[in-house]
């Protein structure tokens, strides 16, 4: 082989060698870059829509899977107007959790707790508020909507700094044209969703809860032994003894739910005339006196210390303990041993303060 051709053929391996080097490695660089493409994207998954339609959160009050993250929402409460001349009341069904406490007169208010409330249209008609209802916010760490209150309440709100929307000075309130056409101007005063929103932000409160909420949930919980498909009792207390006044629940097996009713009739959300349901219905007693001398009657709750109290789920119920230790504490609910801590099943509950001894009929 002549020298030209040898140094030809030479020119020619290493002319391929170094194509060949330059393929493997611009080859190695391209996977690496698609390798950091995967990953960018495998990271920016839980932010596509697809995605966001399969994640799924914690409501706190109810123990419920919702899309919003609310684990560490701070709920508002909201006291609702429960007399008879001032139903229906609107946006009741939306509460996750109900209270409803005496009050003087003979009369109760209810103590809606809402999670998720920037979307509902309107709420109402809202009431005055007394001391023992803070005590209840104070349990949820809430904030307290309200619309007046009595003197031993204006005083609490004060000397606590609990976080309140007082109906008569906030901007955010109005009267329904509406309901003013069959009610008196008492029963008219309304939020909306958007305009609590609103308030919180315009008083600068905090929007982050600090403590959880005082109930606990689990698919795993456990049903009573006793049969509990119809529930009632009176909110009655010496001279406001009122048998009108009383709150009945029946076991709908269909939706494995309790139906509220009172006043001898369904309880009724007047915005879309849904009945008030609950999976959970709690009833805790407590001592409660009408306070000496008080001009109007007002009476004291004290939801402080222990008590007992009953637990109806699906059909069925149990005694149960409620331990809080002071008035601005959160409180627990236990078995009836006292000790091992009440695990209720996911869904919206109502809870009734009564006074001790009341008769409760459950069957």
């Amino acid at each position: 082989m002549s020298r030209n051709k040898l140094l030809t053929l030479l020119l020619l391996a290493v002319t391929l060698l170094s194509c060949s080097c330059t393929q493997d490695f611009t080859t190695d660089n391209n996977n690496a870059h698609k390798t950091d493409t995967k990953i960018k994207l495998e990271e920016d998954i839980p932010d596509s829509e697809e995605n966001k339609t399969s994640i799924t959160y914690i409501n706190p009050l109810t123990g419920l899977e919702t899309r919003e993250d609310l684990t560490h929402k701070r709920p508002v409460t909201i006291m609702i107007n429960n007399i008879y001349n001032a139903l229906p009341q609107v946006g009741i069904s939306e509460a996750d959790i109900v209270y409803e406490i005496l009050e003087e007169g003979g009369i109760t208010r209810l103590l809606c707790v809402y999670n998720d409330f920037e979307e509902i249209p309107e709420i109402g008609s809202v009431r005055s508020t007394r001391d023992y209802y803070i005590d209840v916010a104070d349990a949820h760490d809430a904030i307290l909507v309200h619309a007046g209150g009595s003197t031993y309440a204006y005083s609490d709100l004060a000397e606590r700094n609990t976080d309140n929307i007082d109906g008569l000075y906030a901007s955010q309130f109005y009267r329904s044209a509406e309901r003013r056409k069959t009610m008196s101007k008492e029963h008219t005063l309304m939020i909306s969703g958007s305009g609590l929103s609103e308030a919180v932000s315009q008083y600068g409160y905090r929007t982050d809860s600090e403590s959880p909420c005082p109930l606990s949930f689990s698919h795993n919980y456990s049903a009573g032994t006793d049969v509990a498909t119809h529930i009632s009792f009176p909110f009655s207390i010496g001279y406001n003894s009122n048998p009108y006044v009383k709150a009945f629940f029946d076991y709908n097996e269909e939706t494995k739910e309790y139906l509220k009713g009172q006043f001898k009739q369904p309880h009724i959300d007047g915005d879309d005339g849904t009945q008030l349901s609950f999976k959970n219905v709690i009833t805790l007693t407590c001592p409660m006196n009408i306070i000496k001398g008080d001009p109007l009657g007002c009476i004291q709750v004290h939801f402080t210390g222990t008590g007992t109290g009953t637990y109806s789920v699906d059909g069925t119920y149990r005694e149960i303990v409620w331990k809080k230790p002071s008035r601005d504490s959160a409180y627990t609910l236990y078995e009836s041993d006292g000790e091992t801590p009440l695990v209720l099943s996911p869904g919206k509950s109502y809870i009734a303060l009564v006074p001790t001894g009341t008769d409760i009929t459950i069957n």
